[in-house]
């Protein structure tokens, strides 16, 4: 179905506040009336103006529209001229007097016959001449069947327009209505098109996004540029500092804690006294890119597309040395090496021995467990040592093929099987030789009693949990009910010792 149409999916509620307006509004017994529609980029805004402007013209009303530019904001009055046009005896408003009166003065001649909606859109982008006026006029509405209509974003406001409308809405003169993300059945049904697993991924990512969500479902892969430059247009108007708090938080994970997202940003050295950090974090949720995700600081992206974005476009150094960051963070607070090992297999250079260490130790204790967490840490680790000795090397690679065959990936570790073969033939002793593992960088499996293993299920039922999932998003993802997935929460709680959810994250490791 058209983007237009299909913007208006699982809208019912919101068409029904525009109706009621629409009633307040209606000729000749009507007053002036203000809707205010405010929800994020692509959330549907334009799409609802549409419908109210089309059926007041259906309706015999005088429509005036007008959409604000960022490009604009230098030129005065240019919002309220573009929608006003040819209705202006001049061009130049500075000319018309006393500017809330003759516009107003206008509007009411124009109503004196039909209805007039003024339909202003993007009014975050209003010029300040433009704001101001808007700001008159809701002080003294028009004293006729005038409707004013303003859609526009949570970020950036103008502090004087914010509280007249507030004050609009106190009064009855302001018909607020927010638009919030569809619900997960409109969102499925906005993309029904998509493959049946696909639209899963799609409205998990999207968290019920209109825009985004048609947009996504018309692209095969990545982030189609229209989407990509809304969230980057949102994030361009935060200062330095929030913007680097933002992308450390991009870096921690979704959700993400405070401490490793300022380690990640290193905003704390910035300014301390005139950005602290809550601060910070203050102006992110006003502008409605992070929410408090339900325990003391501890937030989550507005969706995962929007983290998703963040990360693409920071350069990959800084997110290098942003992950080096966190795991240097953790390892002084006494963070297991499982804790900290996504983080250094991120920031490590080929090389590093260290870090090739850690990874594989962190391997082996997540491996009874989460044998495909290990076989990957395994991988990061002989990716940091290409000149390992063939020793060390065939250890590593014997470990990850016994993580993979227990993980259930059979043919790939029958391939690594087959690279410690070809080992073998170039140095035969190592076929006789036990692995040392007690030496440097070649930690192998531990030496005391493997305990409950998870099934393969349950071991991505785990990883997602280490990673802060809820059970609805876990469910999406592995196309599991939600009942289903609580289940296997608790039995993967019960196998690991685990007390809480938040513990499956160093949970992975055994006791020793």
């Amino acid at each position: 179905m058209p983007g237009s149409e299909g913007q208006l999916v699982g809208r019912a509620r919101e068409l029904a506040r525009l109706d009621h307006a629409r009633r307040r509004h209606a000729f000749p017994a009507g007053g002036p009336v203000v809707v205010e529609l405010v929800g994020e980029p692509g959330i549907g805004k334009t799409s609802l103006v549409r419908v109210l402007t089309d059926q007041a013209e259906r309706a015999g009303a005088l429509v005036l529209r007008a959409r604000a530019a960022a490009f604009e904001q230098d030129s005065p009055y240019a919002l309220v001229v573009d929608a006003l046009g040819p209705c202006l005896p001049t061009a130049d408003l500075t000319g018309l007097g006393p500017r809330r009166l003759a516009v107003r003065s206008l509007l009411e001649r124009l109503a004196a016959g039909r209805p007039v909606v003024l339909a202003l859109d993007d009014v975050q982008w209003a010029d300040a001449a433009s704001a101001e006026l808007l700001v008159d006029l809701l002080r003294a509405p028009p004293r006729a069947a005038v409707q004013l209509v303003l859609a526009h974003r949570r970020f950036p406001a103008r502090e004087r327009l914010a509280r007249a409308l507030d004050r609009g809405v106190v009064s009855g003169l302001v018909e607020r209505v927010e638009l919030g993300p569809l619900d997960d059945h409109a969102a499925a049904q906005l993309v029904s098109g998509a493959a049946r697993s696909r639209r899963a991924a799609l409205v998990r990512e999207c968290g019920g996004n209109p825009f985004h969500l048609l947009q996504m479902a018309r692209h095969g892969a990545g982030v189609p540029r229209p989407v990509a430059e809304l969230v980057l247009e949102e994030v361009e108007q935060l200062d330095p500092t929030a913007r680097r708090l933002l992308e450390g938080g991009a870096v921690a994970g979704d959700p993400f804690d405070l401490g490793p997202a300022v380690a990640a940003s290193g905003v704390a050295s910035v300014s301390p006294g005139r950005h602290r950090t809550a601060d910070v974090l203050d102006v992110l949720v006003e502008a409605n890119l992070v929410h408090p995700a339900g325990l003391p600081w501890a937030f989550r992206f507005r969706h995962p597309l929007v983290r998703r974005v963040v990360r693409e476009h920071t350069g990959p150094g800084w997110t290098a040395r942003a992950h080096g960051r966190i795991a240097a963070v953790l390892e002084r607070s006494g963070a297991p090496p499982s804790a900290r090992a996504h983080h250094v297999a991120q920031a490590a250079a080929v090389g590093d021995r260290a870090a090739a260490t850690l990874l594989a130790r962190a391997a082996a204790d997540v491996a009874p467990r989460a044998p495909g967490t290990a076989a990957r840490w395994y991988a990061d680790a002989l990716r940091l040592l290409p000149d390992a000795a063939i020793v060390e090397r065939a250890v590593l690679l014997g470990c990850r093929a016994t993580a993979l065959e227990d993980a259930g990936g059979a043919d790939a570790a029958g391939a690594v099987v087959g690279e410690i073969l070809t080992l073998a033939a170039v140095e035969p002793t190592v076929g006789g030789r036990s692995a040392d593992v007690t030496r440097p960088g070649v930690p192998g499996p531990p030496d005391r009693p493997r305990p409950a293993r998870l099934t393969d299920r349950e071991g991505e039922v785990a990883a997602l949990v280490a990673e802060g999932r809820t059970n609805r998003e876990i469910g999406a993802e592995l196309h599991l009910a939600e009942k289903t997935v609580e289940r296997y929460v608790s039995r993967v709680l019960g196998k690991v010792g685990a007390r809480t959810r938040a513990a499956v994250g160093g949970l992975l490791v055994p006791s020793r």
